[in-house]
């Protein structure tokens, strides 16, 4: 054992974050740990490392236990390198050259016991490896992104990113037997994250991670704990059973609660009808059994995902942007010569290593850094719409509806509020500062704020950081559905591998167009042996393109026919089920039992509900599968006139 919660609760301004959680994690164990923004996750690895003590409940720890976890702070000086600060994982390491330094300059001559302690510390310093450090402190930075001439710089000299990637590195270097890591992707690269993975999956160590990135949860292999409504519940090994595994629990659980409810009525009614009749004895022994009874707790309702569906937008022209011999940077050029025409329902994935230049590009197409040199032109009609992943587009010392406002000045405050209920941010919570928001909260208000503005071109920079994985899905599939251009800078591969139809590759001072997110890839080191996925083009010479988007809308259609096909077999089972309780509560066996027909009625409250929600979902999955087909008619009338 390495830690044990025991029924432990942590409650923030009134309001429960975690109740009655337990959980243990034993030596060697990798564990995933998953919820939505707000959930307690942060909270929970503060419980574990010891920066908060609970409200009740218990922590206990193994003694002397050693967790590295990734600092906010960095606890070495300023003036220290980041190459020394990673070097500071191995300490015995260090110390053990210190005492062989000194000893070997000693002037005085080496006795017996002298010589005995030199042999120690050089077969210590080979148990530990200790030849390796340097070189493996060099592979961890170069891995994570801090290149060979950041490495000698001080810590102070170090953007943000750089030195959380520095602090990653140490984290990963300690043999600590536990590692905590919350989020560590945020600032990596593809590259970044594929390191990242492959020393997760290799430590022997025990390790808890909390991630947004689904890539990274199947690259581990580790169980996954998920904190919903204050509760901790494993799972096994992988998302996709997760989800299924989730799915299947909280519909039985549902179940299970509504058979209890419509058991304890049966028992109440009885109890009613009889505790002061013939039966009082058999009515007051119920009554004991009933008092005795362990109840389920009312199962906690998901959060609702953020809906987020395209408004109206303006059409662009067929060319949405078009660069020709950019040269870029901010002090001098750091990417040169770049040409590219983006079309209309392209999805361009710039990808490369950290410092190589991308948010810079974006800066650039977005019209917010001038070119040093070349051209840069929008297509007629396009307005573009920028997304931060700092965002500083977010205002202080206002609130949500404050922001919502200010990009749609005509909207009414209750036009506002229904749209970052969408987000949400329903009830109070769209009256909150912008100031008391956590990350995920404040990168779901720049994504509403971007939305309600309108855009046809798309411009985001890494979208996902700090959003939970259900928010990550909605955006996912509402990209893949967005009706004109987009281009994109994320870290995560599997986001870049569903959205992407095209890749600019930035490496070594140039962007060169590829054809297919596989190539990419494969120039990063990042292919995959059983990979081979095409992607429907690149942004430089096209090859067949229409073909290809043809084939992308035709593939998108089928799939939101299938998701309207399944949906509407859920209503046509939902109706007939509440047709059958109505029938059913007309029979006079059943509507003279009150119990049997108390539980029908309770069930038919409980189904129609539920069924409203599968027609809106069928509703949306229909309208979207009508937009697809709209424009793949459109796209073929376009490109066989007449026919």
């Amino acid at each position: 054992m390495l830690y044990r919660l025991d029924r432990v609760a942590v409650a923030f301004a009134g309001r429960d974050v975690l109740r009655d959680i337990s959980l243990q994690q034993n030596p060697g164990e990798k564990l995933i740990l998953l919820g939505r923004n707000g959930s307690g996750k942060t909270t929970l690895l503060r419980l574990i490392v010891g920066e908060l003590e609970p409200d009740a409940g218990t922590v206990e720890r193994a003694r002397g236990l050693e967790i590295a976890h990734l600092e906010q702070r960095l606890s070495a000086d300023a003036g220290t390198t980041a190459f020394n600060h990673a070097l500071s994982a191995f300490p015995r390491v260090l110390a053990i050259e210190a005492e062989l330094a000194r000893l070997e300059a000693s002037t005085e001559p080496h006795d017996g016991s002298a010589s005995a302690e030199l042999h120690r510390l050089h077969e210590e310093y080979d148990h530990l490896d200790g030849y390796r450090a340097r070189p493996r402190v060099q592979a961890a930075l170069d891995g994570l992104g801090v290149g060979r001439e950041l490495q000698g710089r001080s810590l102070n000299s170090l953007s943000g990113g750089e030195r959380t990637r520095t602090a990653l590195a140490r984290a990963l270097l300690t043999d600590a037997p536990l590692l905590l890591l919350d989020e560590p992707t945020n600032h990596l690269d593809l590259v970044g994250v594929e390191f990242l993975a492959q020393q997760l999956a290799l430590r022997a160590g025990a390790v808890l991670l909390v991630t947004h990135d689904r890539e990274l949860v199947d690259r581990i292999g580790g169980q996954i704990v998920e904190l919903h409504g204050g509760r901790v519940e494993r799972y096994g090994v992988g998302y996709a059973r997760y989800r299924r595994e989730r799915a299947q629990r909280r519909t039985l659980a549902r179940k299970a609660w509504e058979l209890q409810q419509a058991e304890i009525a049966r028992q109440e009614e009885f109890i009613r009808r009889n505790i002061a009749g013939q039966n009082t004895r058999q009515a007051q022994s119920r009554q004991k059994l009933l008092a005795r009874l362990e109840r389920l707790e009312a199962p906690e309702t998901d959060q609702p995902a953020i809906k987020l569906r395209w408004p109206a937008i303006g059409r662009s022209g067929e060319r949405v942007l078009e660069a020709e011999r950019l040269d870029l940077g901010w002090n001098g050029p750091l990417i040169r010569n770049v040409s590219l025409i983006l079309r209309r329902g392209e999805r361009i994935a710039v990808v490369g290593r950290n410092g190589s230049g991308k948010t810079t590009l974006l800066h650039t197409l977005a019209g917010r850094l001038p070119a040093l040199a070349g051209m840069l032109r929008y297509g007629q009609g396009v307005a573009p719409g920028w997304y931060d992943q700092e965002q500083a587009d977010v205002p202080t010392g206002c609130t949500v509806l404050d922001v919502l406002l200010a990009a749609q000045p005509e909207w009414t405050p209750a036009e506002a509020r229904s749209w970052a209920g969408r987000f949400g941010f329903s009830g109070e919570a769209a009256e909150a500062l912008t100031d008391t928001l956590s990350g995920g909260e404040r990168a779901r208000l720049s994504l509403a704020r971007l939305i309600a503005l309108g855009p046809n071109l798309m411009l985001l920079d890494e979208p996902t950081n700090h959003l939970d994985l259900a928010t990550c899905e909605v955006l996912e599939a509402a990209l893949q559905q967005f009706p004109s251009a987009v281009i994109l800078v994320s870290h995560d591969r599997r986001l870049v591998e569903r959205v992407a139809t095209g890749v600019l590759l930035i490496e070594d001072g140039a962007a060169t167009p590829v054809n297919t997110v596989a190539e990419a890839f494969a120039r990063l080191g990042l292919t995959r042996a059983s990979e081979e996925k095409p992607t429907a083009q690149g942004v430089g010479p096209r090859r067949s393109a229409a073909a290809e988007e043809r084939r992308r809308l035709k593939r998108d259609a089928a799939r939101a026919q299938e998701v309207a096909a399944a949906l509407a077999a859920e209503i046509e089972a939902g109706e007939a089920r509440l047709a059958e309780i109505e029938e059913l509560l007309c029979e006079r066996e059943v509507f003279s039992d009150a119990a049997r027909a108390r539980a029908l009625a309770a069930e038919a409250a409980a189904l129609r509900p539920v069924l409203r929600d599968v027609i809106e979902r069928w509703a949306e999955a229909e309208e979207d599968a009508a937009a697809l087909a709209a424009r793949l008619a459109e796209l073929e009338a376009s490109e066989f006139p007449g026919t």
